[in-house]
């Protein structure tokens, strides 16, 4: 179209025909025009209707404008008022800001029936829905609602995918809406008929505030939408008796609910979900009523929560996180105590610390299989003190490294992890997972890197020094070192130190001799053992000194006593005792001055 520059163009003739559609375009229309007359006693339907069916732009002057059937937007149809002053009164009866309504009408007050449609600056009062959007004559898309007052009507503000899915309810935006005293709900989104759902919608600053008129459903009540229906800065103020703040049903997917606002003085819940729905986020949420802030009625936890809900303030998945800090923790844990004992099968979406009772029979812990559970933790621990075995497996699997963990006695635990191709033990109660080894063979020094805890020593080929590092390389760390021939050679533990447990190098002589050390970072130690043990005797024939001694094949050395080899290995552990008594006698009768050096 020409602009108006270029029809009064300066020197050149008027073109009439140019000039006339240039102002009809500008032209806006009033009902006065066709015959409407404010006041709120004349029906002026029919002057609406003539007015839009004249004109694009329609505006609605000051006054009340009583109607007794829908006006209808048509597709690019604007519709405006001058704010609260401009009334569409879709009842007999006129407003009242004190006396509750009777709600009367059975006819919608405003529909928008197609898309690029414009309805603000307007009071609605009444009507079985103020205003409703859905695609009769077109695709309801594009169109701007906002600058709204809607007192007293059935449903406040209805979004329909309604019969055809070529004609669906997409990408409206509602903003700036006051909608009070609704008999049902303030703002519904549904599917009336086979239509698709309202999808990718925009809410922004809609109040619905019931004003102590009980209704009978939800503020905001979202029974169908999908896709990115987004409420930004909404909030709901109701009646007690009302189902929900905001109210997600079954046939709901990937709604977003931001910076919302709930209160009633009753039971009702800030958000309601309903089993079904799925995909929904909610961030900031203020919830001020007397019901559960998130109610997710089924316990499916198919939603994400940020700053909203309580206790818990957030719920979240598939979260990726960078070098996190964590103050305090606290995991979910879930108990099991199966009446006869049996099969438990765990979801790792929702616990990862597992607490099971065997006292009703034997249990069967069994882990979903590894590819199916990427990168989930696990742990689980028995709680019980009967004999019946808690055991871990796989469902199609061997089990956690590749075999059946059992947790035999109370308190036994394991923590498995899963990459995908495998369930792998992390940690687990000792005694619960066989332990690492490393067999020794045909050499005359080892030196352990004690990444195994047992170490199997053959002296077949020669006798074998077995020689620690030093206690301040292995701060911590415990070691087994066990003779497994019959040979006459020798397997000697000492340290790189110098000496050995205790401060002395420990000679294992028999099949089936061991020792077990640990260091802390000074000194090895010994903590159990099986070997022939050094008795005490004096250094020489004379008795100058008292000291460990050594026998050999075939008598005992520098000792006082001699014995029989074998006869020695009999009574060597009887000794120990007799040893340590002796050694203070002699100390004592020393320091008596009966004993000379």
């Amino acid at each position: 179209m020409a602009q108006i520059d270029t029809i009064l163009a300066s020197g050149a003739a008027v073109d009439k025909s140019a000039f006339r559609q240039y102002l009809a375009a500008r032209e806006v229309a009033t009902p006065v025009e066709f015959g409407g007359v404010a006041g709120g006693i004349v029906d002026c339907s029919p002057a609406f209707a003539a007015a839009l069916a004249a004109a694009d732009v329609v505006l609605v002057p000051a006054g009340v404008w009583r109607i007794t059937q829908q006006i209808v937007l048509g597709y690019g149809k604007t519709l405006f008022g001058l704010g609260d002053a401009s009334v569409i009164q879709a009842r007999e009866e006129p407003w009242s800001a004190s006396d509750l309504p009777a709600y009367p009408s059975e006819f919608d007050a405003i529909e928008l029936q197609s898309g690029y449609c414009r309805l603000r600056d307007l009071k609605i009062v009444g009507g079985a829905t103020a205003v409703k959007l859905f695609g009769l004559q077109g695709p309801c898309v594009k169109n701007v609602v906002e600058n709204l007052s809607i007192w007293d009507a059935k449903n406040g503000l209805v979004l329909d995918g309604y019969d055809d899915p070529a004609k669906p309810c997409y990408w409206n935006h509602c903003g700036r809406i006051l909608i009070a005293r609704p008999q049902i709900n303030g703002v519904l989104l549904t599917v009336e008929s086979t239509g698709d759902t309202p999808n990718a919608n925009k809410f922004h600053d809609v109040r619905v505030y019931s004003l102590a008129a009980p209704l009978t459903g939800s503020g905001f009540e979202i029974s169908a939408g999908r896709f990115n229906n987004s409420f930004l800065d909404c909030e709901a103020n109701l009646h007690p008796t009302g189902h929900a703040c905001l109210r997600l049903g079954f046939s709901t997917d990937g709604n977003s609910i931001i910076n919302f606002y709930a209160e009633s003085s009753g039971a009702l819940p800030g958000i309601r979900i309903d089993g079904g729905s799925q995909n929904t986020t909610i961030v900031n949420l203020f919830s001020a009523t007397g019901g559960a802030p998130i109610w997710d009625t089924t316990g499916a936890r198919n939603y994400t929560a940020i700053n909203a809900g309580y206790p818990a303030r957030n719920l979240l998945h598939d979260v990726v996180v960078t070098d996190l800090e964590v103050e305090g923790l606290t995991v979910a844990t879930e108990y099991r105590d199966p009446p006869g004992g049996g099969l438990v099968t765990p979801d790792l979406k929702t616990c990862h610390t597992w607490l099971i009772s065997a006292f009703g029979g034997a249990v069967t812990f069994q882990l979903p299989d590894a590819s199916s559970a990427v990168g989930r933790f696990c742990r689980v621990k028995k709680t019980d003190l009967s004999t019946n075995i808690v055991t871990v497996t796989e469902a199609s699997g061997s089990g956690p490294d590749g075999r059946p963990v059992l947790l035999a006695n109370r308190y036994d635990w394991v923590e498995v992890v899963s990459n995908g191709a495998a369930w792998w033990i992390v940690s687990a109660a000792p005694g619960t997972v066989p332990l690492n080894s490393q067999f020794v063979d045909g050499v005359s020094l080892f030196q352990p890197d004690l990444t195994r805890q047992i170490y199997p020593v053959s002296a077949f080929s020669g006798p074998v020094e077995v020689r620690l590092p030093a206690p301040g390389a292995a701060s911590g760390r415990h070691a087994t070192i066990k003779k497994v021939d019959n040979s006459a050679a020798t397997v000697t533990v000492t340290s790189a130190a110098g000496g050995g447990p205790d401060n002395y190098a420990t000679t294992l002589r028999n099949v089936g001799d061991y020792v077990t050390v640990v260091s802390d970072g000074a000194y090895w130690y010994e903590v159990a053992g099986r070997y022939p043990t050094p008795i005490a005797g004096w250094a020489n024939p004379g008795g100058s000194g008292f000291n460990r001694g050594e026998y050999n094949s075939d008598e005992i050395s520098n000792v006082g006593f001699v014995y029989d080899r074998d006869v020695v290995n009999a009574i060597n552990y009887r000794l120990l005792a007799t040893r340590d008594v002796l050694r203070a006698l002699i100390l004592d009768l020393k320091m008596k001055g009966i004993l000379g050096d």
